[in-house]
This record gives structure tokens, sequence and C-alpha cells, in this order.
């Protein structure tokens, strides 16, 4: 929900950010809560930190939690199903799951029309995975399970399968499906399961299970979608995440992607935002003049003061240690980064959530380029044209948050205008829009604007996350589809 101008709890709560979030009160226990007390809330959570699963022992959670929680609220009952919250949040009046979990699974989708035969368990990403259990037609998504990295919760992830299995009376497996790169433990455990029940193992890249996800929540076989997330395994061994794909079923084709850029030491870009923004605007700079500009703007955002500086530059100008990427999410990063509003992530998705909110408070847009060009036959989006423009209007001593709704607002139309070019040359009449960057509201709602205007439909997911958290739904249907 969004703060409003009453707004009266600690700035601590939800820092920085615009909105928060409500518990829905779903136990009688919640209401006896504040029975007892004069206070205006509770800030409550599951006993888990992020990414791991929820601990479901009195010991274990008073112990790994103290410091943590202030309050415990205990009881002898079993657990036997971990089963986290479900999230959602509204999208210009629809809403929209973040995390489809407890209350709406395993409620299987009904995908009899695709194959009522065979077996399919999907295992997802690595990172917000969910699995999918594909039988009889029906499709099972599990709840949420969390980042696989860890290994509470790889372990957690191989109990919830063989349940999942086991109240299902699943005893074959046809095929096994999972994620295009070859390192993630959940391609591992695939390769496994799959040597295990005899079975081949399917392969589906990332973005191409997001826009099967998309399309079978809308009955549709053929659409164009903008996959717009923070990582995805792409076909030619680079990270992707800003792509636009012709989707038919068990087929798609990349037509469009935005402008590939540098990633200087890969993950810890990820955490270190500012370091992706050194890597957009290297060409547009000395790197004289870049390190000063980094020094003079920038310097507190990096751990090792002026020598990280000289490193990353060197880095750069070297070639070494670099990685490829047309993420999205790292453009939305590197803006929050120019514009001084988040220069470290902390927790999944916080600079492009702080620039969202940042940009709420804009009012005027700003004049900031869209640039398309032809590259092997793809249309590429110069995203670099965004941050050099931002930073520009930056030292013009143009309000921040004008910036960031006008730098936000480009990056959506950009994509908008990809994917209609892409729709046009094919015919289609659909564009969909899939990935983690959907959740922004404000980015959603003007590539919905920009779609329809044009004269196509435009969708969303509706019974599905666009996160990464239906990516196994994705990747059953994938599988299910190509044999």
């Amino acid at each position: 929900m969004k703060k409003n101008e009453d707004y009266y709890l600690s700035p601590q709560v939800s820092p920085v950010l615009h909105n928060l979030g409500i518990m829905l009160p779903y136990s009688g226990l919640h209401q006896l809560l504040f029975k007892y007390t004069d206070e205006p809330a509770f800030i409550m959570t599951s006993a888990n930190m992020p990414g791991e699963p929820m601990l479901i022992n009195n010991q274990e959670i008073v112990q790994k939690l103290d410091g943590i929680a202030d309050h415990f609220l205990l009881h002898d009952r079993e657990i036997i199903n971990r089963c986290d919250d479900s999230v959602v949040r509204f999208r210009g009046g629809e809403m929209a799951f973040i995390r489809r979990s407890r209350g709406y699974v395993p409620e299987p989708y009904d995908l009899s029309w695709l194959n009522k035969d065979l077996n399919v368990l999907a295992l997802g990403p690595e990172i917000d995975v969910t699995f999918s259990l594909l039988k009889e037609g029906r499709c099972y998504v599990s709840q949420h399970i969390g980042d696989t990295t860890k290994y509470d919760t790889f372990l957690y992830l191989q109990k919830a399968i063989n349940y999942m299995m086991d109240i299902t009376r699943t005893y074959e497996l046809d095929l096994v499906a999972c994620d295009l790169h070859p390192m993630f433990f959940t391609t591992k455990l695939a390769h496994e399961l799959g040597e295990h029940f005899d079975c081949p193992v399917v392969k589906v890249q990332h973005h191409h299970a997001h826009a099967a996800a998309l399309g079978v929540d809308h009955g549709l076989d053929e659409m164009i979608c903008i996959a717009a997330d923070g990582v995805g395994y792409g076909d030619d061994g680079s990270v992707w995440g800003g792509e636009i794909l012709h989707w038919q079923g068990k087929e798609y084709q990349r037509l469009g992607s935005l402008m590939p850029q540098n990633m200087p030491s890969g993950d810890l870009t990820t955490k270190y935002p500012i370091r992706m923004l050194m890597a957009m605007i290297y060409n547009h700079y000395t790197p004289e003049k870049l390190a000063e500009l980094m020094i003079k703007e920038y310097l507190d955002y990096f751990p090792h003061g002026e020598r990280e500086v000289e490193l990353v530059v060197r880095q750069l100008h070297r070639d070494f240690n670099i990685t490829s990427t047309s993420s999205t999410g790292r453009v939305l990063d590197a803006l929050s980064a120019a514009l001084n509003i988040c220069g470290e992530r902390t927790y999944e998705g916080e600079c492009a959530m702080k620039l969202e909110s940042m940009a709420f408070k804009g009012r005027y847009e700003l004049e900031i380029p869209i640039n398309i060009k032809k590259s092997s036959g793809m249309n590429i989006l110069d995203t670099s044209a965004f941050l050099l423009s931002a930073l520009e209007h930056k030292f013009d001593g143009k309000d921040v948050p004008d910036i960031a709704f006008s730098a936000q607002r480009a990056v959506a139309r950009g994509l908008a205008e990809l994917a209609i070019i892409s729709a046009d040359q094919k015919g289609v009449n659909v564009i969909g829009g899939s990935g983690g960057v959907f959740y922004n509201e404000a980015i959603s709602m003007t590539i919905k604007k920009e779609i329809e205007d044009a004269g196509y439909r435009f969708i969303q997911h509706k019974n599905s996350c666009a996160g990464d958290g239906s990516v196994s739904l994705g990747q059953a249907v994938v599988a299910a589809l190509g044999h």
C-alpha cells in the first residue's frame, strides 16, 4: 500500500520507499494481539532469514533469530510442510502476485489441453525458486522455496519435491525440466533426478519460460513478450534481462534487446551498482575524466575508495573479468546510483525499488533520448543514452525526483517501442510483459499505455507471478510442448 500524507509510523519502517507491505489478519491471534495493546502496528514476519526456509523448531527460532526479532509466537503444533505468506500488489487497480504461495498453492493449473499423459517435474531457476509438477494435465506449482544457493534452502527444495510427489502419488517422471544455466544447483539436481527416474532432462531458456508462463495464464499460443528482469542465462552464454521475444509455445525468437553492457566483476556489480554506471558511460569519457567524476561525486559508493575507482577503470580498459548483460534491472540500478539514491544493494531489488519511490515524487517529464539501433539483425535500445542524459540533468540542477521519473519512463517507453516494432514485423496483435521489472507500477502502466495507444492488446500475469516464481510453470509447459 502507498504511504499517504497522514502516514505516521516510524521512518525505519520500509525506509525511503513510498509504499509498505500490510499483512492481513488471517489468524484470530492477530486480532487478540491488538486487543491488548495501544500500539498502532506490529512489524511481523515469517521465522526466516532472506532466501532461507522458515524455521519450524522453537529452539532454532529463538536461537537463530535472537537480536533480530523482539518477540516470538511459539506453539507445540508440528509443522509438516513449510509455506511462506503470499504477497500481492496492485498495478493500475489490478492485483499482481509477487509471491504466489500460502492460500493459493498447490491448487493446480488446468493444462489438460497441453498433455494428459506426461509427468513433468520442472525445477525453476536458482533464486526465488518454486518447482512445478505436471501430472495428468494438472500442473501443481509449489509454495515459495527461495534461494537455492543456500544449503538449507536446497535441502528444503528436495524435501518439498518429495512431499509433492507423495501427496500427488507420482512415482515416475517422463521429463525433468530446468534452467539453461549449467552451474545452477537446480540444473545439477535436474540431472540427478533424470538419472534416478531414467528420463530426459530438458533445458529451457529463462525468458522463454517467463513468456510461456504468461502465455498459458491467458490461454495463448503466440505473442510478443517483453521479458525484463535482473538476470537470465542467454542462448549465447551472456546474461540477458531486457528481451523482446516472439513466443510460439515450444519455440521462441529473440527479436530485440537492450544494449549489451559490461559488468566489471560480475555479481559484485549487482551489489555495488556504481560499477554498472561506470561501465555504461565508460566509452563516453576518457579514463581520467571517468575516475575524476567517480571520486568527486560517488566516492562513498566505493568500499575501498580511490584505489577501487582506479582498479575498475583499469578493469574496463583491459576488458578483464567482464561479463556482458542486457539486463533491465542493471540499468535501473545504475540510474539509482547515478542519482545518488542507492549505492549498495542490501536486499533484493533495493536500488530499483528506491528509484521507483523517488520517481513517484516526480511531476515533470524531462527530455531523455530513446535511441534504437540495428545490430546483427536485432533492434537494440541504447541504454547508455539514458544514463548520460540523467547525469546531464543532474549536473544542470534539475530535481532528482523529476529525473528519476523521466528516466524510468524512458526505459519503459523504449521497451514498448522495441515490442511494437517486433509485433508489427511479425503480424502479432498481443504483447505481454513478464519478469521482475513488471512489479514496478509506473513502468508497467507506461508500457501498457504505449502499447495500447499503438493499437495492440497488452497482457500481464493474472494467476501467476511476473517474477521468477512462475519460471518453473513455464519450464513445464515448454518441456511438455516439445515432447
